[in-house]
């Protein structure tokens, strides 16, 4: 039995014939007969009386109606209701850069999302720097990034947490019986650092350049499973947060000096009206990390 036939047989009964139902539903008469009598061959009875000019409802059709008019409208009031929800349901643009994605982001996103489903994230993954840029162009609505000490211009921002970088070698690398990394000691080993548009990134050109230093670079990535494999097998060192790393990958993470602590941060545009859903998540934020 499918909802079509019910939908054809209801509106044969209350227009009184094929041709009217057919009019009225756009289908052919042909479609609206062979519906009603494969109903009627799986129930194994006779639905509609054939007698006269027009097809009126058998004993069985009248009470087969009676449910089926019950069925059609608790349909047609669902799909209404789930209609309007789905029109409910907002776009939250959300901007994390791959190592905030790998360690906070699904913590957040299952809280968020579990106190309030109408709300649908839209997950863009991008450097620091690149994600803060967009927030401001207006591309999207926030960003959980990492920042200096004072907020970005033209932005407003909430702390989350400070941490600190630490170099990250592989197990059998020179350096991996160290308390500490240097700086000096590891811009002479082959180091792999994330592209452009990350906040690191210039944080790390900054310590170097400052410090006379020109780093040993192996290549650019913005890819944190391929910066952690080459650094697992010894082949280059790396920058990341400690989080990152999970047991059993043989990963060491130093602590480096002089340290590179940064502040992660949620952001938003200040001079902009936050909609209901921003408000929202700001709020949710504050108090996840209060």
């Amino acid at each position: 039995m499918k909802l079509m036939q019910l939908r054809y047989f209801s509106a044969v009964c209350h227009l009184g014939g094929v041709t009217r139902a057919a009019e009225r539903l756009h289908v052919s008469q042909l479609a609206i007969t062979a519906a009603i009598q494969n109903l009627e061959d799986e129930l194994g009875l006779l639905l509609l009386s054939r007698g006269g000019r027009t097809l009126v409802p058998t004993l069985d059709g009248e009470a087969f109606l009676a449910r089926c008019d019950g069925i059609l409208t608790e349909v047609e009031g669902l799909t209404a209701d789930f209609q309007a929800r789905s029109q409910r349901r907002s776009t939250l643009s959300v901007g994390v850069p791959p190592m905030v994605a790998f360690f906070l982001f699904p913590k957040i996103f299952a809280e968020f999302t579990g106190s309030c489903p109408e709300v649908h994230i839209r997950l863009t993954e991008a450097g620091s720097d690149t994600a803060r840029d967009m927030v401001r162009a207006g591309q999207l609505d926030l960003a959980i990034i990492a920042v200096g000490e004072t907020p970005p211009a033209a932005l407003a921002a909430h702390p989350l947490m400070r941490m600190s970088m630490m170099y990250c070698t592989g197990y059998g690398t020179p350096m991996a019986g160290r308390e500490k990394a240097e700086l000096r000691e590891i811009a002479m080993a082959p180091l792999i650092l994330f592209t452009s548009g990350y906040y690191h990134q210039t944080l790390l050109q900054t310590r170097f350049r400052d410090a006379g230093l020109t780093p040993n670079v192996l290549f650019y990535s913005n890819q944190l499973l391929t910066i952690k494999s080459f650094v697992r097998q010894n082949l280059a060192g790396a920058f990341l947060l400690p989080q990152v790393i999970e047991p059993g990958e043989n990963i060491i993470a130093l602590p480096v000096d002089p340290p590179l602590p940064l502040n992660i941060a949620v952001v938003w545009r200040r001079d902009v009206f936050l909609t209901r859903e921003i408000r929202q998540f700001i709020h949710f934020m504050r108090t996840r990390f209060e």
